[in-house]
């Protein structure tokens, strides 16, 4: 607001410049929702780790088939080496 009677005031605009840095979100998260999503996702992520004599488990059974592979391909080749006489 202007005073007619002061001489020394200014009309001041009445538009305001934005303030600096980027403008905020309308739906932005709350700090306690960011954590609980967080949570949330750490927890599935554990949710997949497998225990550990379940992996031995895995590798032990991978091992013997592995072996028994190696058995049956000496035994074809001993097979194809007959054949081929």
């Amino acid at each position: 607001m202007v005073d007619p009677l002061d001489p020394g005031t200014l009309s001041l605009p009445l538009a305001f410049k934005r303030s600096r840095g980027r403008p905020r979100k309308v739906d932005a998260l709350s700090a306690a929702e960011r954590a609980r999503r967080y949570r949330a996702r750490k927890k599935v992520v554990s949710m997949h780790a497998v225990p550990a004599a379940m992996y031995a488990e895995v590798v032990r059974e991978r091992d013997e088939a592995l072996a028994r592979m190696d058995a049956m391909r000496q035994e074809l080749e001993q097979l194809l080496a007959q054949f081929t006489r």
